[in-house]
């Protein structure tokens, strides 16, 4: 399959400046997907991380601003984007200033991402997300919530007021403040803000299995998705929000004891299974794990109606020819812009006319296509 046009919500090109171990750097790939290759420890990741920082949050690695400053300088980093939306073309500038990021959309500065959430949204998995499966529900949970946050527009807001809700209540009982109408305040909050997490979350969730189930490449292993929560089932968003408000007043005394809120959404339990197997991820192999979340992020990205950009970093070179080329075959029928780095341009055999192929030679980024 080939696809080599330009795609809808793409960047078109990339100016790094002071950026990790890019002093001076531009890509210029004409909203076509991408492949960087090169050696290890060469800045490969570097560039999909400032590709993440189109979305909300700190990027691919988590990082502080003041970490992607370029070692041999203290000049505060800049990256721009020339970034199609679909509609119109955007020059887009962030920079960091007192481990802040700053905002530039079409010469004006913004006080927060919203705009930015509105024009662009990107997804990825890296390494580091490998052993998501085997690590404890909160990790899950984090995982499954970036998903939700790709569809959901105000899904961030309704989690920034829900844990900033949850947070001031733990300290009101932590040092025994028991002001009723403070907590039941924090409490209106957390129950309102948590129901709609909770129908967000469930919502597409089910779009996900859908996705999984009828639309995933065959040769893809498909995951089984479920969620647990202790909130109520098949009852009215007004029903829910009672409810839940009761349940925290009620554990006023047991979370002041135990510093723990012991009902919520934030308890919820994300778990992914092996649909073939009917085996929990847990017992399936390391490259089965690396698999199920390859595929449960694949549709995420196929259930968009605007597809976000894809990152994918260092993910080929663990995969065997047959996967490769599923998740690869998947990538151009789905026809999001992917940025994908790599140390092997022979992972992309049969399929390099389908991408724009750049090396990371000397801290400079070179197009070999």
């Amino acid at each position: 399959m080939v696809l080599k046009t330009p795609l809808v919500c793409c960047v078109k090109s990339l100016k790094l400046y002071n950026f990790r171990n890019y002093l001076n750097s531009e890509l210029n790939c004409d909203g076509h997907s991408v492949v960087i290759v090169g050696n290890n420890g060469v800045g490969k990741t570097n560039i999909l991380e400032a590709i993440s920082l189109l979305s909300k949050g700190k990027g691919i690695r988590s990082a502080n601003a003041n970490e992607m400053c370029n070692s041999g300088t203290n000049i505060n980093w800049v990256v721009h984007y020339d970034f199609f939306d679909g509609n119109n073309l955007n020059s887009i500038g962030i920079a960091s200033k007192q481990d802040r990021k700053l905002i530039n959309i079409n010469g004006k500065i913004q006080s927060n991402y919203s705009l930015l959430n509105e024009l662009s949204n990107v997804i990825w998995f890296a390494p580091q997300m490998d052993y998501i499966l085997l690590k404890g529900p909160g990790t899950r949970l984090k995982f499954f919530d970036r998903i939700v946050s790709t569809f959901k527009e105000k899904y961030a807001l309704y989690f920034i007021k829900y844990r900033r809700a949850k947070s001031e209540r733990s300290k009101l009982l932590k040092e025994n403040i028991l002001d009723d109408g403070w907590l039941t305040g924090l409490e209106d909050i957390m129950a309102g803000c948590g129901t709609h997490i909770s129908l967000m979350r469930f919502s597409v969730l089910q779009v996900l299995q859908e996705t999984i189930n009828q639309d995933l490449s065959g040769f893809l292993p498909k995951a089984n998705l479920q969620l647990t929560t202790q909130l109520p089932k098949e009852k009215g968003f007004d029903k829910i929000v009672s409810h839940y408000k009761n349940c925290l007043r009620q554990s006023r005394k047991k979370d002041s004891l135990c510093n723990h809120v012991s009902f919520g959404v934030h308890n919820d339990n994300f778990q992914i299974s092996h649909q073939q197997k009917q085996l929990a991820s847990n017992l399936c192999s390391t490259g089965e794990q690396k698999l199920l979340l390859l595929s449960t992020v694949m549709a995420s990205v196929r259930a968009r109606y605007t597809s976000p950009i894809l990152l994918l970093d260092d993910v080929m070179s663990y995969l065997d020819k047959q996967y490769r080329g599923a998740i690869l075959e998947e990538i151009l029928d789905v026809g999001c812009q992917t940025w994908i780095s790599d140390v092997n341009d022979q992972n992309f055999l049969g399929h390099k006319e389908s991408f724009e192929f750049f090396t990371v030679r000397d801290n400079q980024i070179i197009n070999y296509s």
